[in-house]
């Protein structure tokens, strides 16, 4: 999925900043087409296939005053059908590239830290694909109409 950043609104343009920063760090592939070989990046739900993906969720978590914004961000990740081993590899990958991020910005907002908060195993899907979830704070820096320093 291509995101014009020119375009996106600040969760679309988050969320595909944060796609690409994990493509390019070899985690998964967030361009398409996909190969069935591919771990896809999408937006929200899973594709269809291929069978190992992540799927990327963000949500609010807390507003503390001035431009400071806490948005949590949610990887749904799933793994090849009847592999516990793959899909934990995937694990330790997102959270290798993710946990402890400081000084970045993505979309052109300045992200003071990521940190991963919680995780958990969710179980298999109806075609035995194991899924997981991991679950992290993202701080930064966002000024709006109500949010100024």
């Amino acid at each position: 999925m291509a995101i014009s950043y020119a375009t996106a609104g600040f969760r679309m343009g988050l969320l595909g900043a944060i796609g690409q920063y994990l493509q390019e760090k070899g985690v998964a592939k967030w361009t398409t087409p996909w190969a069935a070989t591919d771990t896809a990046i999408s937006v929200d739900v899973y594709p269809a296939s291929p069978d190992k993906a992540i799927a990327l969720t963000l949500y609010p978590v807390s507003s503390p005053g001035g431009t400071d914004l806490v948005m949590g961000l949610q990887l749904r990740i799933r793994g090849k059908p009847g592999n516990r081993v793959e899909d934990k590899d995937l694990l330790d990958k997102a959270e290798d590239a993710l946990d402890g991020l400081t000084g970045i910005t993505w979309a052109g907002v300045p992200i003071v830290l990521v940190k991963l908060v919680s995780g958990a195993y969710l179980g298999t899907d109806a075609n035995n694909r194991p899924d997981h979830s991991q679950n992290y704070y993202i701080t930064m820096t966002r000024e709006g109409l109500n949010r100024q320093d």
